[in-house]
């Protein structure tokens, strides 16, 4: 199917009047509130509640006509903000040898939104399966004198929000191989602008905490 909007946004608590993250004051609590879209509003919105705002998928609100509870929509162009993999993105699963359902999906699947959403996964799975840095990522496609390409960036930050790999590629993606190479590419341009070592020093941090536990 195609994509929803993959972009997350800001949600500011009713009777607030701030209009971006630019505008938040010091000291606004943006929290990860857990539940589904309707209980993480309402914890939103309570008013003896601590939140100033959320930051939600746009996809979540959109699919429930919930598009005017939208503050902003964020972007690297606005707010330098990526998106999760895959977020806004539908996937069908189906048994490996069902060559009936595979024909029919072939003829009703957006293959902008496969190859772009594969191209992320491969990313992913490159950098390292699981991937338990912070990992934002924004493909789209572009268009050019040399035919239609796919562009990705791609940032890792610290926990700490101290440092930061940052990767911007174009490729030619027109297959399931070639996507799946090139998210493979995106991650080998990160990890040679700091990517590794960041992940290096989460993976020692999640040892530390594992032995202390024990």
């Amino acid at each position: 199917m195609p994509r929803e909007d993959s972009r997350d946004v800001l949600v500011v608590k009713q009777g607030l009047t701030y209009k971006s993250l630019a505008e938040l004051p010091a000291g606004s609590v943006v929290q990860d509130i857990c539940g589904n879209i309707g209980t993480r509003l309402s914890k939103l919105d309570a008013e003896d509640g601590p939140y100033t705002c959320a930051i939600l998928a746009a996809a979540g609100l959109l699919r429930l006509d919930l598009a005017d509870r939208v503050t902003q929509y964020l972007d690297s162009k606005n707010s330098g903000m990526l998106y999760a993999v895959g977020q806004g993105a539908l996937g069908i699963e189906i048994r490996t040898d069902d060559t009936l359902l595979h024909e029919m999906l072939d003829k009703i699947s957006d293959w902008n939104t496969t190859y772009a959403v594969l191209a992320e996964r491969g990313l992913l799975r490159t950098l390292e399966d699981g991937c338990s840095a912070p990992l934002g990522v924004e493909a789209e496609w572009v268009k050019g004198a040399e035919g239609k390409k796919l562009r990705m960036r791609s940032v890792v930050v610290s926990v700490d929000g101290q440092k930061c790999a940052v990767a911007e590629v174009f490729g030619d993606v027109d297959s399931v191989e070639t996507a799946e190479a090139f998210g493979s590419t995106v991650a080998k341009a990160l990890v040679a602008d700091g990517a590794g070592e960041i992940l290096e020093e989460i993976k020692r941090s999640e040892v530390a905490k594992e032995s202390i536990s024990s």
